[in-house]
């Protein structure tokens, strides 16, 4: 499998350290002759935020250097000095912004001037009393930049740190350097999600601050529940448009990516201060962090192949069905038994024991408690919870709060719970009848800890599990998969790796329950001669160990590098992007290979093969081999 694609440099993947095989000894700048270059800049800011305003350029001690109205802050590009920093700021003539969640933002005081219809509550698109700010830096290429303005780009730029190893990619998440549309998309989507969590997360406390909750986080600080607040809110516009028609049609082709950039970024720990370094159009920089990574995969192929294949192969195997199986058979068996016997169905419900499709359930009350045994999705499982409080209520919605311990066992796959804390929400329209025939039913939360017992290994973590109770096409409450966030290590004989992974069903309201669900994974997974390597990827599970047509980011060494892989009919296409706009295009036909090495949308040499070596012909006539 990774033979196939270790001859293109994809072996990247099998992170080493090594040296040149070029014609050159070092890596000196070449001057190349003829090569100019301007640069421009262009701008996204999110839809619930007026255009129209004032574009500031600053300089890196934060001097305006030029100040430019704007009639629309989404349609105006300016030109900018290339290779070196700068920082933009947009100050919007209109500061109102709307609730942007279609189930509204909460409660508010009484006689609220927005409150435009008068019922105590944020709803959707009524003015709330939230402004925000907009800043951003970015490292100027050659060519087109985008920037992207978000109340998280504020902070971040305001707190001086880098944010492109946080966002899995080369650059930070809110500026692209050479893009297509699909990088567009959810470059603009990850604004969206940072800038409505906080405009609701505004809403609900007047006090909240995106720069004082990020710098609470990126220190360390002990008091990071606000971050986490913020940080889950961000990650719900992912499901709250995927699960509404009214929803962003862009989103589901992206989900995947953009879950996954939102859980690096909030999760992110070794914050790091923004270096401004000079840099050089001729620069080899890209060129020689590729082939430091490939060298020593490709001397010793053999090796790093079967030890990457056989930590893929069980990593694939402890995600697979089985594990989804027994999870969801764990949530949808709650969500169904407290439905019916608990205060949320109705409080006069007696306490007894009961029968429910195959299980037996022993229903107590003060305290509540539940002792469930018997099938559920034809897999055995025993649930003994015990809930003191109740919050039943149909503005903030109903709250569980309790202790579980609960077993569910799918084949040689055991699922283990056994927490002091358990959170279950339930928010919605519990009755769907004629009258309300395409409500929103109902969101059910399980945040705990879980160890999954697989045949060759151990998972165990944090698990935060979200699932949408809606009504399909066929008229039918479906129960969907909405949010999956599993943090934590795997072990087994041969590895212990530190994982993050989500999971979210990218197109509800097409297909069966969780037939589409987009996968993300971001592992530590120290090799013989890198024990600082990273990997992330996005895709389905089974695909984890079929490098030949996926996007993934590899971390090496203290270099990321963003890699976007096809394999169309034996004909490869490979990408690597690398820090400040630098890319490298590799495409191979047979024994013919082209492409170029960039700096932005500047080439700055010829891919191209010498005595069928693959590597770069640069201008002056020297050839580097890619290996």
């Amino acid at each position: 499998m990774l033979k196939q694609i270790i001859p293109l440099g994809v072996a990247v993947v099998l992170a080493g350290c090594g040296g040149s095989s070029s014609s050159t000894d070092n890596n000196e700048n070449v001057a190349l002759t003829q090569i100019t270059t301007n640069s421009t800049a262009r701008f996204f800011v999110a839809n619930w935020q007026s255009p129209q305003g004032t574009l500031n350029i600053l300089n890196s001690e934060g001097v305006i250097q030029e100040s430019i109205d704007v009639d629309n802050i989404n349609t105006f590009s300016v030109t900018v000095t290339p290779l070196a920093y700068s920082r933009f700021e947009f100050i919007p003539d209109n500061t109102s912004l709307p609730c942007p969640r279609f189930t509204g933002c909460g409660r508010t005081v009484r006689d609220d001037p927005n409150d435009l219809n008068g019922n105590r509550l944020v709803d959707f698109q009524e003015p709330t009393a939230v402004t925000l700010n907009y800043k951003a830096d970015a490292f100027i290429a050659p060519g087109v930049n985008a920037v992207y303005f978000s109340p998280l780009s504020t902070a971040i730029t305001d707190a001086g740190l880098s944010g492109a190893k946080a966002s899995l990619s080369a650059t930070p998440f809110y500026h692209l350097t050479h893009s297509n549309l699909t990088a567009s998309v959810e470059a603009e989507m990850v604004t969206n999600a940072f800038t409505y969590a906080a405009i609701i997360a505004g809403v609900a406390d007047s006090t909240f601050n995106v720069d004082a909750a990020f710098n609470a986080f990126s220190s360390n600080d002990t008091q990071q529940q606000v971050w986490q607040d913020y940080s889950q809110l961000a990650a719900q516009y992912i499901p709250d448009n995927l699960f509404n028609e009214q929803g962003n049609g862009l989103l589901p082709n992206v989900a995947g990516q953009v879950n996954q950039t939102i859980a690096s970024v909030t999760t992110y720990k070794q914050w790091e201060p923004r270096v401004s370094e000079a840099q050089s159009l001729e620069s080899r920089e890209l060129l020689v962090d590729v082939r430091n990574i490939i060298g020593v995969a490709r001397l010793q192929e053999k090796s790093y192949s079967e030890e990457l294949d056989a930590k893929f192969a069980e990593l694939e195997g402890a995600f697979d069905e089985d594990t989804q199986a027994t999870l969801t058979a764990l949530i949808n068996a709650l969500n169904e038994v407290i439905t019916n016997y608990s205060p949320l169905a109705d409080d006069s419900v007696p306490a007894g024991q009961y029968s429910l499709r195959n299980l037996d359930i022993d229903y107590s009350k003060s305290p509540y408690t539940w002792a469930i045994t018997g099938t559920y999705d034809d897999l055995p499982i025993s649930i003994d919870l015990s809930i003191p409080t109740f919050r039943v209520s149909g503005v903030l919605g109903n709250k569980i709060e309790g202790v579980m311990s609960a077993t569910v066992t799918n084949g040689a796959t055991i699922l283990s719970v056994d927490v002091s804390e358990l959170l279950i929400q339930f928010d919605g329209i519990e009755v769907v009848n004629e009258t309300n025939p395409d409500a929103d039913t109902g969101i059910a939360q399980l945040t705990t800890d879980v160890v999954i017992n697989k045949a060759d290994g151990k998972l165990a973590g944090d698990l935060s599990l979200n699932l949408n109770r809606f009504v399909d096409s066929f008229a039918e409450v479906s129960n969907t998969l909405s949010s999956f966030n599993f943090q934590g290590d795997y072990e087994s004989d041969i590895q212990n790796t530190a994982f993050h992974i989500t999971a979210i069903e990218s197109s509800p309201f097409i297909g069966e329950e969780n037939d589409d669900l987009a996968f993300t994974f971001e592992l530590d997974f120290p090799l013989s001669a890198a024990n600082d390597f990273k990997f992330a990827y996005v895709g389905a599970v089974d695909n984890l160990t079929e490098l030949t047509s996926t996007d993934i980011y590899v971390s090496a060494q203290g270099q990321a590098l963003d890699l976007r892989i096809r394999d169309v009919n034996g004909n490869i296409s490979l990408v690597a992007k690398g820090e400040y706009g630098r890319w490298l295009d590799v495409k191979q036909a047979g024994r013919n290979y082209s492409g170029g090495l960039y700096f932005g949308d500047t080439k700055i040499a010829e891919v191209t093969a010498v005595r069928g070596i693959p590597g770069v012909l640069f201008p002056n006539g020297d050839f580097e081999s890619l290996f």
